[in-house]
């Protein structure tokens, strides 16, 4: 093993030169959507620092989750395992179970010679079953009881006492649900820690290492300092665009996945709005503030990495596990395969690529696991399902298969350039035409003319649907 260990890092000094292997800075975002300013500029939602990361590398604006859920996407990223091989369907899947017999990524590079850190959200936070302890050398762990959550009456900012559940029952609101500005002095705020952690450990590390920093917000509940809550003042706020019947058009799974029992938010925000006019604006603030936030702390890990010394000799990749929905297709959340709630931000900076590219092939958080290999001069483990990215990054134009997403047993996604298909467990299908109809508001599956264009698109469905893996213990 020693002799493997010595003969690949002799491969890295080849490759790399005086400076060694290059470093890692893997930036994961936690339920960022597309609608922020790096993907146009006139997105409602700032991020200058994300797009200063950007024009540093490769953006790939046609990128897609593997799974529109916490744990199903992270499981992937760091597995390199689709969820329709592994089983990690849901939030409560037992994914280390699953995928037992793998080596994850940080893991990989600890046993090549890197020193790994870790501090947030990494893998799912719902408790210490989801987390992977002997992947890192260190790792701060995101708390599952948030320490920066106010306790004000009901745990609330907001005030919301209630969901409102599609038959009409009300229930206790989540303290997940809720939004607005805390705390008052930023560097209290737990994604604050989380970066302060990660750059002293930029500073103090000898290379190489691989450093992973989990970014919580925007993710729910919206807390963020007055200071970016100030970047969205309700009287000019932005709203998501919706159209009244756009449900029509859909299949019954569709609907189901939408408004699955006990989540439906958007009624929630209907009934609170007897109480408050400016709820749902109120909760679209909180989100854009959150979002802007978490832009904020991207721009602090870069420039802690600038000021180190170690930008020159430093991989940096940034990507959020899936996208998220602010009503559109009267939806709230993620846990559907609409554009909305699986398009995602996702950068690669490789030193000695070319700078401020960027791709429009449609790619998956699936292919980043081969994609850091190949670039550090790793062996690639046989397991992995992606395909190494490297070839976009030099080639931006290169021909690329479609994306796949998928959001439980049986039910896909396949995202081409132009096109979304989607086929459920039932057979139910919905086709969008999205150069045509960005919203998908119009599901084209039974027209006249689409059926080459269908076959087309369910090629790459996936031939394996594994059974769903028990929940974690």
């Amino acid at each position: 093993m020693k002799a493997i260990f010595n003969f690949h890092f002799s491969l890295f000094i080849l490759h790399f030169g005086a400076l060694g292997a290059p470093n890692v800075l893997f930036i994961a975002i936690d339920d960022m959507n597309d609608w922020i300013t790096l993907f146009d500029k006139s997105n409602p939602i700032q991020t200058p620092n994300i797009e200063r990361l950007a024009a540093r590398g490769t953006f790939f604006s046609k990128a897609y989750c593997n799974s529109p859920a916490c744990n199903p996407s992270r499981a992937s990223v760091l597995s390199g395992v689709r969820p329709s091989t592994s089983g990690v369907y849901g939030n409560n899947s037992d994914w280390k179970r699953a995928l037992s017999d793998v080596t994850i990524l940080p893991q990989h590079f600890k046993n090549h010679g890197y020193q790994t850190y870790a501090s947030g959200k990494i893998f799912h936070h719902h408790g210490t079953a989801y987390h992977k302890y002997e992947a890192f050398d260190e790792f701060l762990e995101f708390p599952s009881r948030q320490p920066d959550m106010p306790m004000p009456r009901n745990g609330n900012l907001n005030g919301i006492s209630s969901w409102t559940a599609p038959d009409g029952k009300k229930g206790p609101v989540s303290r997940n649900f809720d939004w607005g500005v805390y705390p008052r002095n930023p560097d209290n705020h737990i994604d604050n820690r989380t970066v302060d952690w990660a750059i002293e450990k930029i500073d103090a590390t000898k290379t190489p290492f691989f450093i992973a920093t989990g970014i919580f917000r925007p993710h729910m509940p919206f807390y963020a300092p007055q200071k970016w809550y100030d970047q969205y003042p309700l009287g000019r706020l932005t709203l998501p665009e919706s159209k009244g019947d756009d449900l029509e058009d859909l299949p019954d799974e569709a609907k189901a996945l939408l408004h699955p029992p006990g989540r439906k938010f958007i009624s929630t925000f209907e009934a609170e709005k007897l109480r408050d006019a400016y709820i749902f604006d109120k909760a679209i603030q909180g989100y854009q503030a959150s979002a802007s936030f978490a832009d904020y702390q991207v721009g602090r890990l870069l420039d802690a990495l600038d000021k180190s010394g170690k930008a020159d000799n430093t991989i940096i990749v940034l990507w959020s596990d899936h996208g998220y929905h602010l009503g559109e297709k009267d939806h709230w959340e993620k846990f559907v395969l609409y554009e909305k709630a699986t398009h995602i931000p996702y950068i690669i900076i490789a030193p000695g690529y070319k700078k401020g590219l960027i791709c429009h092939r449609p790619v998956t958080l699936v292919d980043l696991y081969p994609t850091l290999t190949e670039l550090c001069g790793l062996p690639t483990p046989e397991h992995l399902e992606g395909k190494s990215l490297v070839p976009l990054l030099k080639k931006p134009k290169s021909k690329w298969d479609p994306a796949l997403i998928t959001y439980h047993q049986g039910n896909h996604a396949v995202r081409s350039d132009r096109y979304r298909y989607i086929k459920y467990k039932d057979g139910d299908e919905e086709l969008y035409d999205l150069k045509k109809d960005p919203n998908e508001w119009t599901n084209i599956a039974f027209r006249k003319g689409t059926l080459k264009i269908i076959k087309q698109h369910a090629a790459w469905l996936p031939t394996k649907d594994t059974e769903p893996v028990g929940p974690a213990r």
